[in-house]
């Protein structure tokens, strides 16, 4: 009788691990497409960002750029006759506002609450 017993719980332990790795085969090949697809598309984008970098590096050559900006822009070159100081600009011209006003909502940013 305890042989009997025993074959069964080794046939019951058999079926057992048999299903596991059953179970554990096939997830395993889930995962593995997975993997594959994620690579594939891993791939895909790579290589679009490859295509990308270089038409990018296409339309930034610099012949290119010189011969569109003088095509659609009206740039002269800068001389010595366009410098000039800062204190030949004009005021600002200060505007009152309809609004509620702002002072003291902002703070210059080198100035900390504790120095106001």
């Amino acid at each position: 009788m305890s042989l009997r017993i025993t074959a069964l719980i080794y046939m019951a332990c058999f079926a057992a691990l048999s299903m596991g790795l059953y179970l554990v085969k096939y997830s395993v090949q889930n995962i593995q497409r997975d993997v594959d697809s994620a690579r594939t598309a891993l791939a895909q984008e790579k290589e679009s960002l490859h295509l990308l970098k270089a038409e990018w590096a296409y339309l930034n050559r610099p012949d290119r750029l010189q011969r569109l900006a003088s095509k659609h822009l009206d740039l002269v070159p800068l001389n010595s006759k366009h410098i000039n100081d800062v204190q030949v600009l004009p005021a600002a011209v200060v505007r009152p506002t309809d609004g509620p006003s702002l002072d003291g909502m902002f703070q210059p940013a080198n100035q900390t609450v504790e120095e106001r």
